[in-house]
């Protein structure tokens, strides 16, 4: 009995049952129904049962005869209208569903049902920008991308060609055209998407300039999603696009509207529209960008300082001469932009903040600059660097099994005197021992192959290769991460013999499972992740 009382206090303790008994509470006191709806949206309730009840109050209004409405329900057209255009965070993951075309249907049904009540000569059913508005959002959100895209641009063109005409109450706003461009930003089924968004952006401008709209002035966030759309194309001439607009928003700053000045985010999306380009000309055109918004910047325009995002942009772009074109500048290059960001973080700049990706990437540079004497030790003075102000309290730059990884891998491929490769073996055994103390960075299966490869190139003595490998072995094991790459390594670094005892000579397949339990295999397919890809580089 006791326990039943106690289940029972539990339930009303949960937000959820709370949320009901507020409902109910309301209900009880027989409120208007449109106190009903305010706290009805207000309530939380799961999504599926808020459609049912918006559905219903819905068909109430759609399915009367036009010119019935009564005054309470005209008032409560325009909230139920907000409320199914909202998406609730359950349903956004499923949204490019059958649920988000129902609803923007429902919207859609409710602005209609509105326009034949003001037609059958009720003058108090008046549809206004707001309620266009919340059926462009509707559909925006719907999933339907390029269907959904075509039919906001339709009722926007509808909105203006009405206000052209005399109706004021339809007169398009900032957020009207933010929704139309931003429905072809989000159209991803149809190559030509930026190209629509970016002739809504030109239409805006004109229908401001030339005083036929004096709500339709672009703004920076107009402006940004257009880049955005650009930069994530992929198109050969998306960075070239990206810049003019930039150039476009300078001269409309220039000629006095404010509203549509650059800022940080939109030069950072143009840097990332010459990042995706592959451009052989990107690392450099990226740096003038960034070398403009720094010198901008010091001149007193802080909407345009470069930001943590800017300096890893930066930083990113020197990746392909360092992976492709084996450039031995390209890490130190990185490491100097790295310093800056540090430096200006230090000084007192949260926006500098760093974080693990922008030091795993230059650990990763040095790693790959061989043919630098003592290229190593600069991975591993990154990786300090990164653990003091880990330390320091900027938990965003926490180190992990990348950050050991890809110094053990810099380790490993050091060539040079028997007393360097000795340095370098003794500082990849230092760095594994750190990673497998510290639960966020232990060792995976590329951790392991690596070590092997370090005991195999750097010990010259086959007795302490042997022991080493023994022990490496043992632990690769019982972390079940000994895998393919791992069992090659150990191949080169043990002998026939110490090979035979521990795999009872035995090929990779017919080890037991056990071993390699926490192996990942590397996905092939492109969706693969930027983790997945980046531990995939430290493969030898």
């Amino acid at each position: 009995m006791t326990a039943r009382i106690s289940s029972q206090k539990q339930g009303l303790r949960s937000p959820l049952r709370r949320r009901h008994l507020s409902l109910l509470a309301v209900l009880a006191m027989g409120s208007s129904r449109r106190v009903l709806i305010q706290a009805y949206i207000n309530s939380g309730l799961p999504a599926h049962t808020q459609r049912a009840w918006l559905q219903k109050l819905t068909d109430d209004i759609c399915l009367s005869e036009p010119g019935n409405l009564s005054p309470e329900e005209i008032h409560n057209a325009p909230m139920l209208m907000s409320a199914w255009a909202k998406t609730p965070k359950k349903e956004e993951s499923s949204s490019s569903g059958k649920k988000g075309k129902e609803r923007a249907v429902a919207v859609e049904g409710l602005l209609k049902r509105m326009i034949d009540e003001r037609r059958a000569g009720n003058t108090n059913a008046i549809v206004r920008t707001q309620d266009y508005n919340a059926v462009m959002k509707s559909w925006v959100n719907s999933g339907e991308m390029n269907a959904a895209a075509e039919r906001v641009e339709q009722i926007l063109r509808n909105m203006q060609d009405k206000f052209v005409e005399g109706d004021e109450h339809v007169q398009p706003n900032a957020e009207s055209f933010e929704l139309a461009i931003e429905a072809w930003t989000i159209a991803s089924d149809v190559d030509y998407a930026p190209a629509r968004a970016h002739k809504i952006l030109e239409w805006t401008n004109h229908l401001y300039t030339s005083s036929e709209n004096d709500k339709a002035a672009p703004n920076t966030n107009c402006f940004h999603l257009v880049l955005r759309a650009w930069a994530s194309s992929g198109k050969l001439e998306a960075p070239i696009m990206s810049e003019h607009l930039i150039m476009w928003m300078q001269h409309l700053q220039q000629q006095g509207l404010e509203s549509a000045k650059p800022n940080t985010m939109c030069f950072n999306t143009v840097m990332a529209a010459w990042l995706k380009s592959g451009d052989i000309t990107a690392e450099k055109r990226i740096r003038q960008i960034f070398e403009f918004m720094e010198l901008s910047s010091r001149k007193g325009n802080t909407d345009i300082k470069p930001d943590s995002s800017s300096y890893n942009i930066v930083i990113s772009s020197i990746s392909p001469a360092v992976k492709k074109l084996y450039d031995s500048g390209g890490a130190r290059r990185a490491d100097k932009i790295l310093a800056r960001l540090e430096m200006g973080f230090l000084g007192g700049d949260e926006s500098l903040r760093p974080d693990t990706i922008i030091y795993n990437q230059v650990i990763d540079f040095w790693a790959k600059a061989q043919s630098i004497h003592g290229h190593y030790l600069k991975a591993r003075d990154v990786l300090d660097r990164q653990i003091a102000m880990y330390e320091s309290g900027v938990r965003k730059c926490r180190p992990d099994v990348m950050s050991y990884t890809s110094v053990i891998a810099a380790c490993a491929s050091t060539y040079g005197s028997k007393k360097e490769r000795r340095r370098a073996f003794d500082l990849a055994h230092k760095t594994f021992i750190e990673s497998c103390r510290n639960k966020f960075s232990h060792p995976n299966d590329v951790t392991y192959g690596l070590m092997f490869k370090a005991v195999g190139r750097l010990l010259n003595k086959a007795d302490e290769k042997d022991r080493y490998a023994r022990t490496l072995f043992n632990l690769c094991c019982g972390d079940g991460c000994f895998g393919e790459m791992a069992f090659l390594r150990m191949k080169e670094a043990a002998s026939p013999e110490l090979l035979k005892e521990l795999t009872n000579d035995c090929e990779y397949d017919g080890l037991p499972k056990e071993w390699r339990r926490k192996v990942v295999t590397p996905r092939r397919s492109s969706n693969a992740s930027k983790k997945s890809k980046n531990m995939t580089d430290l493969r030898p």
